[in-house]
């Protein structure tokens, strides 16, 4: 499944858990998937994101950003280094000390 197919796809699944009620959504993505919560995590409706290991993730992604969002990134990580993950900690924090 592409990025933008799970996106919608679990764009569903939270309308329909809305639907029934539920107020508090969170998302966990792990690897690839982790692209697909920080695209949920752009609206702003997601009150629990967390990323684990971040693959394809980039800088302007976390950048779009309008939640607390957890990340949790290895030591040893080709597809995330902890450098990436330091550039994606200085950008959501500059985003919330300017909002």
């Amino acid at each position: 499944m592409e990025h933008e197919q799970a996106v919608d796809f679990a764009k569903q699944v939270i309308q329909a858990l809305k639907e029934k009620g539920v107020t508090k959504i969170g998302a966990a993505g792990f690897c690839c998937g982790a692209k697909v919560v920080v695209e949920l995590a752009k609206d702003g409706e997601k009150q629990f994101p967390a990323l684990l290991h971040p693959s394809f993730v980039t800088l302007d992604d976390i950048k779009g950003v309008k939640v607390p969002i957890g990340i949790l990134g290895a030591e040893i990580d080709k597809r995330s280094p902890p450098e990436l993950i330091k550039e994606f900690k200085a950008a959501l924090l500059c985003h919330i000390l300017f909002f």
